[in-house]
């Protein structure tokens, strides 16, 4: 009786741990402004991480100008995707379809809010890879200021 009174109050704890991996990560990007329209396409290793609700994708920027700066995605179940940067170029985007967010950019040269909105948001990232593909424009003062597309591609290693 003593030994069944023991066993009832004991409770079995759940540990969680972190799935987390290398991956090879192939960004596809295009911009088109009123003055300007560029394509880029770069490749780089980063780490992914099963979180409770999504995913976290984490790579150092491979760009010269974006050189030392962490960029952070969380990939939500339910399509938020939050970009987040650190370094000398730091922000944090929030992107939802059919949404306007506000965020705050600073460079080396001088800090700006920015619009974003997300047309498309769209995440088939798991634990063994896959794509995430946004569509946003972004502005200055309710100005646009331009529309983008990045295709991100994650694998492992």
């Amino acid at each position: 009786c003593i030994l069944w009174t023991m066993v009832r109050e004991c409770q079995i704890q759940k540990i969680h741990i972190p799935m987390e991996k290398q991956v090879f990560i192939n960004i596809e990007g295009s911009h088109s402004g009123p003055e300007d329209s560029y394509s880029s396409q770069t490749n780089t290793q980063g780490v992914l991480r099963l979180l409770e609700n999504g995913y976290e994708l984490s790579y150092e920027e491979p760009d010269d100008e974006l050189k030392g700066c962490v960029t952070t995605l969380l990939i939500e179940d339910g399509g938020l995707v939050t970009m987040t940067r650190d370094g000398a170029y730091t922000t944090q985007m929030v992107m939802e379809r059919g949404q306007r967010h506000v965020c705050h950019y600073a460079t080396p040269f001088g800090d700006m809010l920015l619009g974003i909105f997300a047309k498309k948001v769209e995440s088939s990232v798991t634990e063994d890879g896959g794509e995430l593909l946004l569509h946003y424009t972004i502005d200055v003062n309710a100005d646009l200021a331009s529309s983008n597309e990045l295709k991100i591609t994650v694998s492992g290693q």
